[in-house]
């Protein structure tokens, strides 16, 4: 399996791109690749300005948007374009507690039951940026985005697609508070992560003493 961090888009919310932005004095991206890095033999980043480095590592491929302006989708497809890996974890860049246990469990569920999509469904909420999607999703993805589409969702509407959902039950089992699925949109989700590092590293501590 491959990883693939999303870190396009316009970021909106935010008022300016997220691969910009540091938390702790780490880019933002940078933490799903440390928390899952060494589940995944290549990491592939997909950005749409040119401005994030490979940083010279092997493992680490950085490549452009393929639609420009096709949101999440968009990026799905780039990079699943890029991927030589048969199944992808996918998760976007602005998600700093990404839990290694539950993407762990999930690419093995997904490969167990032979789906092309695994995809957390959340009380009703989709979380489409923390999913697995295999590489046959590219070439629907690649008629969507033809067709005009840029939902995400259409993807689990595509009855050619072997599609499986994780519940609550199932992501807190290995998530406790389900925090793989917090992302920051907006300068107070980055304050609210910072706070949560700092409570983090503090019960680190505690325990150690």
């Amino acid at each position: 399996m491959n990883l693939v961090v999303l870190a396009g888009g316009r970021s909106q919310r935010m008022g300016l791109p997220k691969y910009c932005l540091s938390l702790a004095g780490i880019p933002l991206y940078e933490y799903p690749l440390r928390r899952l890095g060494a589940l995944y033999q290549r990491h592939i980043i997909v950005e749409n300005n040119g401005l994030i480095p490979a940083d010279g590592k092997s493992e680490r491929l950085v490549v452009s948007d393929l639609v420009a302006d096709a949101g999440p989708l968009g990026g799905i497809y780039s990079g699943l374009r890029a991927s030589d890996a048969v199944l992808n974890m996918v998760v976007g860049a602005d998600m700093p507690f990404v839990s290694p246990s539950l993407a762990q469990a999930m690419g093995k569920r997904a490969c167990v039951q032979d789906l092309d999509i695994l995809v957390p469904n959340i009380d009703g909420l989709l979380e489409p940026l923390f999913a697995i999607y295999s590489s046959r999703v590219a070439n629907v993805a690649a008629e969507l985005l033809a067709s005009g589409v840029r939902s995400v969702r259409e993807l689990f509407r595509n009855e050619s697609l072997r599609i499986g959902f994780i519940d609550r039950a199932y992501g807190t089992h290995y998530d406790e508070r389900l925090m793989s699925f917090f992302n920051v949109n907006t300068p107070d989700d980055l304050i609210m992560a910072q706070l949560m590092l700092r409570a983090g590293e503090t019960s680190i501590e505690e325990e150690r003493v």
